[in-house]
C-alpha cells in the first residue's frame, strides 16, 4: 500500500511511521486519510507488536492542522472535520498495540492532538532546525484562532493533567517545553534530539519481546474501566484477565517462572 505523505516499515516486531509533508507535516484532509489507514494497516499486521509514530521533518513532529482547510468552510462542515479527526485518532487509541509517539520537534494543535492519542510520548530536549538550536514546544493553541481543540485534545489533555490545568493552557493557549510537559506528565521521557528516533525505536524493540496480548488486554481495562463505576471496571478488568490468562504468551510466562528460565513470548 503506498502512501505520499509517509513512509511504513516494519522492523523487529515495531512498525514504524514516519511523517513526511514538508514543511511541517501540517494536517490536512489528505494526510488524516493517509493516517487512518495506515492505523488500520498496523493494526492488522501480525508482525506489528509495538508501533511508533516519527517525523521525517527536522524539528516538526507535526505543527498543527493547515489552516487553508478551514477556509470557506461552514459550521457543519467544521463539525463533520472535528468527527474525521476524532475518529481516526480514536483508532490510533483503541490499537491493541501500544502505541508510541516521538516527537522531534515542535507538536502543536492537531500534533498534539495526535501524540496524546498515542500510549507513550518520548520528546527531544533540544532540536536543530536551519543549522540553528531549539528548543522545541507542544501545546494547544487554537483558541488564538477563535476556535478550541477539535480532535480529542479537550478530553484527552483533561484526563491526562486534570480538567483545570487542560483549560489553563487552552485558554491561555501557552506553548509547552520539554521539562514542563515532562513535569505535567504529558510526555515520559525526555531524550537529546539526535538519539530521540534510535532510542523510541529500540525501546519499541524491547516492548515487543514482551507479552504483548497480555499488555494489550491490561490497555483495554485501563482505558475502558477509567471513570466507570468500581463494579462495572472491576468486570472489564476481569474479562481482560480472562483473555490474556488464555493466551500462549501466559501459559509461557508461568511455565518458564516454575522452571525458574526466562520466558520466551510470541504474541499468541
Amino acid at each position: 500500500m503506498s502512501y505520499e505523505f509517509m513512509n511504513l516499515k516494519t522492523n523487529n516486531g515495531v512498525g514504524i511511521i514516519s511523517l513526511n509533508r514538508p514543511p511541517a507535516n501540517s494536517l490536512n484532509v489528505a494526510i488524516v486519510a493517509e493516517l487512518e489507514r495506515a492505523f488500520d494497516e498496523m493494526a492488522a499486521a501480525e508482525a506489528v507488536k509495538v508501533v511508533v509514530i516519527v517525523s521525517e521533518i527536522p524539528g516538526f513532529f507535526v505543527a498543527g492542522a493547515d489552516i487553508k482547510m478551514f477556509n470557506n468552510m461552514n459550521a457543519y462542515e467544521a463539525w463533520e472535520i472535528s468527527g474525521d479527526l476524532q475518529r481516526v485518532n480514536q483508532k490510533l487509541e483503541d490499537m491493541p498495540k501500544l502505541t508510541i509517539a516521538a516527537i522531534g520537534g515542535y507538536a502543536l494543535g492537531g500534533g498534539l492532538e495526535l501524540a496524546l492519542a498515542c500510549d507513550f510520548r518520548f520528546m527531544a530536549e533540544s532540536v536543530i532546525i536551519k543549522d540553528k538550536e531549539k528548543i522545541p514546544t507542544v501545546g494547544l493553541p487554537e483558541t488564538t484562532l477563535g476556535i478550541l481543540p477539535g480532535a480529542g485534545g479537550t478530553q484527552r489533555l483533561a484526563r491526562l493533567i486534570g480538567a483545570k490545568r487542560a483549560l489553563y493552557y487552552i485558554a491561555t493557549a501557552k506553548n509547552i517545553g520539554p521539562k514542563e510537559a515532562l513535569e505535567l506528565g504529558i510526555v515520559q521521557e525526555l531524550m537529546p534530539g539526535n538519539e530521540l528516533n534510535e532510542k523510541t525505536i529500540a525501546f519499541a524493540e524491547s516492548m515487543a519481546t514482551k507479552a504483548v496480548i497480555g499488555i494489550a488486554q491490561a490497555k483495554k481495562a485501563i482505558y475502558q474501566g477509567y471513570n466507570q463505576e468500581n463494579a462495572v471496571a472491576m468486570q472489564i478488568e476481569q474479562d481482560a484477565f480472562m483473555k490474556a490468562f488464555a493466551s500462549e504468551d501466559a501459559s509461557e510466562g508461568l511455565k518458564a517462572f516454575v522452571e525458574k528460565r526466562a520466558a520466551v513470548f510470541q504474541g499468541k
